[in-house]
């Protein structure tokens, strides 16, 4: 397989993280196992950095093109928005990497753009800011799946609803397969002249998200565009494949990432109660924070502590209470929500154990997992 990504720096404060991946980078070290012979085709400012060393050392084939600069993406933490560098207006734009093969993932770049010619071609643009439809630059294939999200969708089709955006996607014969990431829901998989599929999103121990958007592409690419599997198959074995990365945060993948998992049906807008301590810049912060995360992901949040409103608790499925600042209330406010019947998650740095309590309260110590964590909970069936 031929994959054609950016090769980036990226750093992350909480969790600790630095590496040498970007959507390319990432994708080649997810299938180096899986698919022996990938060759990933990326500009780069030096040729032998570590990085690439590492890349090579997994049995991946690098075809680097010289850039001016490299690219760095530096996160507070997995779901903040990153700062990048150099700013994209001060980015030099390279010429084309052009390249040719039988199964070809391409994906977006920041410091240029790649020319693909393939029998089967999966593109995933990795921006909704004016992306390009993938024949724009002179690209080919035989046959094409877009991977996007659904602001990509809106952007591609100009259409608000996702579903009527993918088909017009489809009718104008822009595409033969698209799949539409949608994070905690899973994907939805759509084929010209067939109906609607659904992908289930999948439970993980630990939710690691830096990447998972290029790990989901790489393995449908395996899976649709090399081994010619139904696109339905393979959208559910990358969903599988990213569960199991977000579990470790480890590359490459191997076979077991496969491994059935339990499915985690999400409701389309759950209502979710955050509470916590704002007494403090931080406390307040984090809550904030908190809130952000939920709603991107597309939960209707209730948070009396940072906008006053309050809500009957039948109509709140899952809470996520953040101890910090909580002290002795902290307790009482459990078992108030408890014997509600509503499903709670506790963002405790200090104390957490991971594993369910007899009540089914969750204690973890990692923010992006206690927000997945929260949104699981508001799919799971109350006893």
């Amino acid at each position: 397989m031929h994959i054609a990504g950016g090769l980036y720096k990226e750093t992350c404060l909480v969790p600790d993280w630095n590496a040498e991946y970007g959507s390319g980078g990432r994708a080649a070290a997810a299938v180096a196992k899986l698919s022996p012979g990938t060759v990933l085709h990326a500009y780069a400012p030096v040729i032998g950095s570590s990085g690439q060393d590492a890349l090579e050392r997994l049995g991946l084939e690098l075809r680097l093109q010289p850039s001016v600069h490299g690219v760095a993406f530096a996160y507070f933490h997995p779901l903040s928005t990153p700062h990048i560098e150099p700013r994209r207006s001060a980015m030099a734009q390279h010429a084309p990497i052009e390249l040719s093969g039988e199964a070809v993932l391409r994906f977006g770049f920041l410091e240029g753009e790649a020319i693909v010619h393939a029998n089967r071609a999966v593109y995933d643009p990795q921006t909704s800011a004016r992306p390009a439809m993938f024949a724009d630059n002179g690209s080919s294939a035989d046959e094409l799946a877009l991977v996007l999200n659904e602001a990509e969708v809106r952007a591609l089709s100009g259409r608000s609803d996702v579903r009527e955006g993918a088909t017009a996607l489809l009718e104008s014969g822009d595409a033969d397969v698209v799949v539409v990431k949608r994070g905690v829901r899973g994907a939805l998989v759509m084929e010209r002249g067939g109906a609607a599929s659904e992908v289930p999103a999948y439970w993980s121990e630990r939710v690691f998200k830096i990447g998972t958007g290029d790990v989901f592409s790489s393995v449908f690419s395996l899976e649709w565009a090399e081994r010619k599997n139904p696109a339905i198959l393979a959208a559910d074995r990358a969903s599988l494949s990213v569960a199991a990365y977000c579990a470790s945060g480890i590359l490459p993948l191997t076979a077991d990432a496969q491994t059935p998992r339990e499915p985690a049906p999400l409701r389309e807008m759950p209502v979710v109660l955050l509470d916590g301590a704002v007494d403090t810049i931080g406390r307040r912060f984090v809550m904030e924070e908190a809130r952000s995360s939920l709603l991107e992901l597309g939960a209707c949040v209730v948070c009396p502590a940072l906008d006053g409103a309050s809500m009957s608790s039948q109509a709140v499925m899952s809470a996520l209470v953040i101890s910090d600042g909580l002290l002795g209330e902290l307790w009482s406010r459990l078992r108030g929500l408890e014997s509600a019947g509503i499903p709670v998650v506790l963002f405790d740095e200090l104390h957490a154990t991971g594993t369910p309590s007899q009540d089914g309260r969750r204690v973890i110590d990692d923010f992006t997992s206690s927000i997945y964590f929260t949104l699981w909970a508001a799919a799971a069936p109350r006893g």
